[in-house]
């Protein structure tokens, strides 16, 4: 196969294909490149003018279907395309590849390998509005491209955002391609921040509107961005090739060795992708060994393997709903599926509907009815399951478009509500949220009122394009409030549920007269007949061998018989929440007994473990895989493989089992979730009941195992706290706050542990106000629970609750917590010890940040590096802050060598022990370093740190970290001869970013402001 790359240049507005030539020129004359990259510049009809009356300008979407056709013509031998545009160039390409997704041709974009942008107008562009009078624009389609928020350019960028960057293979409906969005400091015309947009991967180089793509050598940033990504698109091709090579090499042993053993044996069940055991193998070769978890990953050329930087929450795709449980059937019942088509109907926007009934009676499964729709109709969905509640509707505010410092300011401020809330109402796509399983109203309500306020997760849409359903038992008008529209959902009637289980079980259960007795008998709640339905399916197919009296639809109704009458009314079946889940608690009974009697004991004993965490999806490859459940007493004869069981729980309908196809690590992406009634039942359950240290001490001991070693400070372990946080969250409270009747000891220390892991990963990930509501009642509530507040355990939920009002810039109340902290742990732990030192640090952060207490805070840091490197060792993570938190005190108080110095240093180990540069930490030190070194006046090696660090940083252009890296480069720049127009440009052009994304009181905006404002009083 041939490594050659094809490179589309594609111009901008107004421009010509001769923008290109700086870029086509160095490439020719790149020994890297030549002989192996084809340049091609895509040239379009552009004019700013209309010279000729019978000329009009062409429409974007025009220009999108001449690509389509240069590619087909011009390209069609090609089998790697790479696309490089600038500015307008970027919507042509967008609109091509959206406009291709919708006509469902996806499957024809996989020979695109990659995509680069150049000051792109990702969100519209503001570079005409003054000018606008001054030229005959008015009738230029293009232009109007670039209006603020086009609908014609957030539709084509929602498709590629969803169906291209964030896509999952290849297939008619999506093309996942690596697209990056990249801005120039001093562009006036399409700032950084419109730029980037919502793509999460580019950045921002040094260069205006137009020098962006015009570089003077092949040391430009953009230049050198390109031409890593046609290296790239090579190695991938001839790793490829390799990997086919030894897949072909391997299946050719592979059947050599099948002719001798022997064909498969016929008749074992057929798992599709995804089922129970081991994880899917997600490339073309094995699994790498991943690396050690506290550790950040290598850089790339360490010799180590590397791994992807995970998503943070801020620009992570929000997940689809469960739309796999579709697949369970058609959604049965007149009445469901006249409910579905008016929560679709015009009407049923600007209001919230409830969708209220007894659990298990599909209140859910109509829900994701209507999601299925909306979304194939074009609408924006967003599923939010209430125990992750907070995480989704962060998630929410950044797929809306919000920028990530504004999230963070808006989740550390308490206004985050506000915030998702202006966002859906300012949405101009139709657009449906669900909120699932809110069996807790106040959940969604304010932090100090009801929810029927109506100021809180859930309101009234004033948006036309907005409706709001929420699926919950809770169905009295007084809970909602008055605002709210309330549907009751009753059982399915008896040929409802007759055909339902018909077709569940293909026929096989009996008549349909046994069916309809059966469906009265089951009162017509669609989760017991499901269950049902699988259980004599797995049976009469011989799955499940015992001596069993349930062979069809009759015996099942015996076994089960209530001595309840469920008759029928005019409506349905008459069911009670107690009768319902007396129902179901009989249904799941039958099933456990029969995996018990199959010779799966290890079932149940595993289905009530699951019942003890939270309803939640669980990630069950991670709980599995500990040694904790074999050590159980639940299973004396060991744990063994669990896979025969959970394929037993998936085929009596127990437990739903899914892959999410969007997530890259295989022991993620496997998921398994139990419906609410179940998950209530066995709760219950008077064994579970009986024997709460075993069950919800083993959900806690295999959290705690699957969490070990798993730093939660660590970006790249939050992609596995964030599936386990709600487990966590439920598991810690119960067993301290529930009415267990818990007497264990060791298992409330446990669990205080986990809480406190659990707050520290919900701190560094930005979800202060869950954190928040983590540990203040378990620190007000431990009487209750046997500890005292000066107890060891009880100090780490108090220096966390520290931390919280840190982060929060409440210093005088963070230094009040943690100076009690630090005095109870060293009169128990003593000095010197790890915890006391960490306790210890934040508070000398509290002080340091406190104006004037510069001095006072250096002399505790000092003493706490020294014993940091006694404990921990001098180049652990922990000593390494405390080191910088040093340096920046010392640069503040004018030792700038030493601080240059300590910041050398921490960097030179951070690249020994092959930290990722743009680890956030290692950004900072680099700031440190910077400011330094611009403090001895020593601004050329100043601007080479800083700009390093501009390059290097991964994270969202306008988060707050890149924010901060930009105003410091400002600064170097100010201190150059010669500059000072450039660094007024690139000032100007992040205020007006700042001004985008921040509050007019946020610190670094006033900063930058009155910067900008004595910049503009001085002489020209």
């Amino acid at each position: 196969m041939s490594t050659r790359v094809d490179l589309v240049l594609v111009h901008g507005l107004f421009s010509s294909a001769k923008v290109w030539q700086a870029f086509e020129s160095l490439i020719t004359d790149d020994p890297e490149l030549s002989g192996w990259v084809n340049v091609h510049a895509f040239q379009y009809d552009s004019p700013v003018v209309r010279l000729r009356p019978d000329r009009r300008v062409a429409e974007t979407d025009d220009i999108a279907d001449q690509l389509g056709t240069f590619l087909d013509t011009q390209l069609a031998d090609a089998e790697r395309i790479v696309l490089v545009t600038h500015s307008q160039g970027g919507l042509v390409v967008q609109r091509f590849l959206a406009r291709k997704l919708w006509s469902g041709e996806g499957r024809e974009l996989a020979r695109i390998k990659h995509f680069t942008m150049f000051a792109c107008p990702n969100t519209g562009s503001g570079f005409f509005l003054t000018v606008r009078r001054f030229l005959p624009l008015w009738r230029n389609p293009q232009e109007r491209q670039l209006r603020p928020f086009d609908r014609a350019v957030t539709e084509a960028q929602r498709t590629v955002l969803s169906s291209v960057v964030h896509a999952r293979g290849h297939s008619d409906q999506e093309c996942r391609i690596p697209v990056l969005a990249y801005g120039g400091t001093a562009d006036e015309v399409v700032p950084p921040v419109v730029a980037r947009g919502a793509f999460p991967k580019g950045g921002v180089v040094t260069a205006d509107h137009f020098s962006i793509v015009q570089p003077a050598d092949r040391k430009a940033a953009a230049y050198r961005t390109v031409q890593r990504a046609l290296i790239g698109v090579a190695e991938d091709a001839r790793r490829e090739q390799e990997e086919r090579e030894e897949r072909e090499s391997r299946a050719g042993r592979e059947a050599g060795g099948t002719a001798q053993n022997g064909a498969v044996a016929l008749g074992a069940p057929v798992r599709s992708p995804g089922a129970f055991g081991e994880a899917p193998d997600r490339s073309a070769g094995a699994v790498p060994e991943p690396l050690p978890r506290n550790v950040p990953p290598p850089r790339p050329g360490s010799g180590a393997a590397v791994t992807p930087t995970p998503l943070a929450p801020d620009v992570a795709a929000f997940p689809p709903p469960p739309l796999g449980q579709l697949a369970d059937g058609q959604l049965k019942g007149k009445d469901r599926l006249a409910l579905v088509s008016r929560l679709l109907s015009e009407e049923a926007r600007q209001h919230v509907h409830v969708v209220a009934g007894l659990g298990g009676s599909g209140k859910s499964r109509i829900a994701l009815e209507v999601a299925d729709r909306a979304r194939r109709a074009g609408h924006r969905v967003w599923w939010v399951s209430t125990p992750e509640l907070n995480l989704r509707m962060r998630m929410i505010a950044a797929d809306l478009g919000a920028p990530s410092m504004t999230v963070e300011r808006a989740w550390l401020v308490n206004t985050a509500m506000d915030l998702v809330w202006t966002l859906l109402d300012a949405c101009p796509d139709p657009w449906l949220l669900v909120f699932d399983n809110a069996d807790d109203p106040e959940r969604l309500g304010p932090p100090d009122g009801p929810v029927s306020r109506g100021t809180g997760w859930l309101r009234t849409p004033k948006n036309a394009n907005g409706t709001v359903l929420v699926t919950s038992r809770v169905r009295s008008r007084n809970a909602w409030g008055d605002a709210s529209r309330i549907h009751q959902v009753l059982p399915l009637d008896e040929n409802d549920g007759a055909s339902m289980l018909l077709e569940r079980t293909g026929g096989l259960g009996g008549t349909n007269e046994d069916a309809r007795r059966l469906a009265r008998q089951l009162g017509g709640l669609p989760l017991a007949l499901r269950q049902a339905a699988d259980v004599i399916k797995a049976v009469h197919d011989s799955r499940i061998r015992v001596d069993s009296d349930i062979r069809d639809f009759e015996t099942f109704r015996r076994v089960v018989e209530t001595g309840a009458d469920t008759t029928l009314g005019q409506d349905g079946p008459q069911l009670g929440e107690l009768l319902g889940r007396e129902i179901v608690e009989k249904v799941c009974g039958v099933g456990m007994d029969l995996l018990t009697r199959h010779g799966l004991p290890q079932a149940p004993a595993l289905l009530k473990v699951f019942a003890c965490l939270s309803i939640a999806p669980i990630p069950y490859r991670h709980l599995l895989s500990v040694p904790a459940l074999g050590e159980s007493p639940l299973f004396p004869g060991g744990a063994g493989s669990l896979g025969p069981a959970l394929k037993g729980l998936e085929e009596f309908g127990l437990v739903d089992a899914y892959e999410r196809e969007d997530v890259s690590d295989p022991a993620l992406a496997g998921l398994l979730t139990l419906h609410p009634v179940v998950h209530g039942v066995l709760r219950e359950d008077a064994e579970v009941r009986e024997r709460p240290a075993d069950h919800h001490g083993l959900a806690l001991r295999t959290l705690l195992a699957a969490t070990h070693s798993r730093n939660p400070d660590h970006p790249a372990n939050w992609p596995l706290w964030a599936a386990l946080a709600p487990h966590a969250l439920e598991v810690a409270r119960t067993c301290l706050l529930g009415d267990l009747g818990l007497n264990d000891r060791t298992v409330r220390t446990d669990a205080l542990e986990l809480a406190r892991l659990t707050a520290r990963y919900l701190i560094a990930a930005g979800l202060i106000s869950p954190a928040h509501a983590l540990v203040l009642p378990l620190i007000e509530r431990c009487a209750a629970y046997g500890f005292h507040p000066d107890d060891r355990e009880i100090l780490g939920l108090r220096h966390e609750q520290g931390r919280i009002h840190l982060d929060r810039e409440e210093l005088g109340r963070a230094e009040e917590v943690l100076t009690l902290v630090v005095a109870a742990r060293t009169a128990i732990l003593g000095e010197d010890h790890a915890d006391t030192l960490a306790s210890r640090h934040k508070l000398a952060r509290a002080i340091n940040e406190q104006k004037g207490r510069e001095r006072e805070a250096e002399v505790l840091l000092r003493s706490i590096v020294e014993a940091e490197k006694q404990v921990r060792g001098p180049e652990h993570y922990d000593t390494l802050v405390v080191r910088h938190t040093l340096a920046r005190t010392m640069d503040a108080l004018g030792d700038h060598g030493e601080a240059e110095a300590e910041a050398r240093e921490i960097l030179d180990i951070s690249r020994r022990h092959h930290w990722p540069p743009a680890t956030p930490e290692t950004l900072r030190v680099r700031e440190t370093l910077t400011h330094a070194l611009l403090n001895q006046s020593r601004e050329d090696e100043a601007e080479e740190v800083i700009a390093a660090a501009l390059r290097d940083a991964s994270q969202a252009q306008d988060s707050s970290l890149v924010m901060r890296l930009r105003y410091t480069h400002v600064l170097v720049i100010l201190g150059m001869l010669g500059r000072t127009p450039e660094a007024v440009n690139t000032l100007r052009a992040l205020v007006h970013d700042l001004e985008r994304v921040v509050t007019s009181d946020h610190p670094l905006l006033s900063q930058a402001r009155g910067l900008l404002d004595r910049l503009r009083e001085m002489p020209s």
